[in-house]
């Protein structure tokens, strides 16, 4: 719950007052107020802090970021739930999915990163860690796809993680380099 505060220091009150009094050529002096009373009136507004959150974009929406001298454009394109007979070791409790990004590198520098660092699922449990998938639609490559991408490259791959059962992807993240700066953000 967040609350706002607004004060109004002594001697507010009507601005009329102060204003009417400075136009007849009088200045306007606020009366001392006794002391023990307060100097200030607090005002507390309760907002929902759904109210204070912004609308991300939807999968499937292009976003672009500037890392290290390469304009890249990037996009999740699908999440892909519950991949099955990805040959992956899974923790008890958990379940695969997928999720098939898209990269565009407009340069003029390389982009050389891990998919593994770069692209993060967050669930309505948490952040989660990626997962080796030994085959399907998202085995992952012995030669990273988000490696050396020259300007004018275009790569799509998949990355999967292991997720609680039960949860959902809230959020993915693509963080160039693994930084905070420059991180984009999907809505799941």
């Amino acid at each position: 719950m967040l609350l706002a505060v607004g004060l109004c220091v002594a001697g507010c009150g009507s601005a009329s007052a102060g204003l009417a009094g400075a136009a007849g050529g009088k200045r306007h002096r606020p009366e001392a107020k006794p002391s023990g009373s307060a100097p200030y009136t607090v005002v507390l507004t309760q907002f929902s802090p759904n109210s204070l959150r912004h609308t991300l974009p939807p999968i499937g929406a292009w976003q672009q970021v500037e890392s290290r001298g390469a304009a890249l454009s990037v996009k999740v394109r699908l999440v892909i739930d519950s991949l099955k007979g990805a040959g992956a070791v899974l923790p008890d409790g958990t379940r695969a999915v997928g999720v098939i990004v898209q990269i565009e590198n407009a340069g003029p520098a390389v982009y050389d990163s891990s998919a593994t660092g770069d692209f993060a699922v967050v669930t309505s449990s948490g952040p989660v860690t990626p997962l080796l998938a030994k085959r399907g639609i998202c085995k992952t490559p012995v030669d990273d796809f988000d490696r050396y991408i020259t300007a004018g490259e275009d790569r799509v791959g998949c990355v999967a993680f292991a997720i609680p059962i039960g949860a959902t992807v809230t959020e993915v993240r693509f963080s160039p380099h693994a930084q905070a700066k420059g991180r984009l953000v999907w809505a799941g």
